[in-house]
């Protein structure tokens, strides 16, 4: 494949992203670039191709894959987003959603002991669903992954658990209109932004213009799923896709 299928991370983004990477081992065998690593598992997001077809420019694929897992488990990507949103100058809107992603075939085949790895059965067949908020600045500021039958409003307390939410003001649509979740954000010191279902008994206090602001998480999704390996779910492992998710987050903002 061509050199020019993919775009690589310019110097400026480098500058960003490198402080977050671990330090090469000083001894034993030679360790691989880690701005080359980066921008291929970069290609493999944008791509969304299997890992043995990476170009022959970066290397091994089975090498790339391993140092992939590796900083999987060292949280590389949520450290790099969560220094992002820390830089960024303050914010005070939430908007929490949700989008479906359709998950392979190829997907399929996590070992059992391992569960069902976010994978749920609804009526568009097997599927993924990210659960995210995202802040006035277009930053993805907690992420949680659930099977695709899961309700919106199921995760909605375990994603807003994740941030401080004193002063701020949350932004959902009615699928997060449960007093639960209302009570919650009140004991955290925000406020809610959340229309009443047509049938309730309680009605709340609304504002239609701030409400129009929760486009921005419309939006987010939009870019989110421009990347093939977001727009379909590929891995087998969640902790994998997560980080997808955390790369292609960063990836939009630098």
């Amino acid at each position: 494949m061509s050199e020019t299928f993919y775009h690589k991370i310019t110097d400026e983004q480098w500058k960003i992203i490198e402080p977050h990477l671990p330090k090469p081992k000083s001894t034993g065998r030679p360790a691989l670039n880690s701005r080359t690593v980066f921008n291929a598992i970069f290609w493999v997001l944008d791509s969304g191709a299997k890992w043995r077809y990476l170009p022959k420019e970066f290397g091994n694929w089975n090498s790339i894959y391993h140092k992939f897992r590796k900083w999987c488990e060292l949280g590389v990507f949520e450290k790099i987003l969560q220094s992002l949103v820390e830089n960024t100058r303050k914010y005070f809107l939430i908007e929490m959603d949700s989008t479906f992603c359709k998950v392979h075939q190829h997907a399929a085949g996590a070992r059992k002991i391992l569960g069902n790895q976010d994978i749920g059965i609804s009526r568009g067949g097997k599927t993924t669903k990210i659960h995210a908020l995202v802040n006035e600045h277009f930053q993805l500021v907690s992420v949680e992954l659930s099977g695709g039958n899961i309700h919106d409003s199921e995760m909605a307390i375990k994603l807003l658990s994740k941030v401080t939410l004193d002063g701020k003001k949350i932004l959902a649509d009615k699928a997060f209109c449960s007093e639960e979740i209302r009570n919650f954000i009140s004991q955290e010191k925000a406020g809610a932004c959340i229309p009443d279902k047509s049938n309730a008994v309680v009605i709340h206090e609304f504002d239609e213009e701030l409400y129009k602001a929760r486009n921005i998480i419309e939006r987010f999704f939009q870019c989110l799923k421009n990347f093939r390996h977001i727009a379909t779910r590929y891995d087998k492992l969640s902790e994998c896709f997560l980080n997808f998710v955390l790369l292609a987050a960063v990836i939009i903002k630098i």
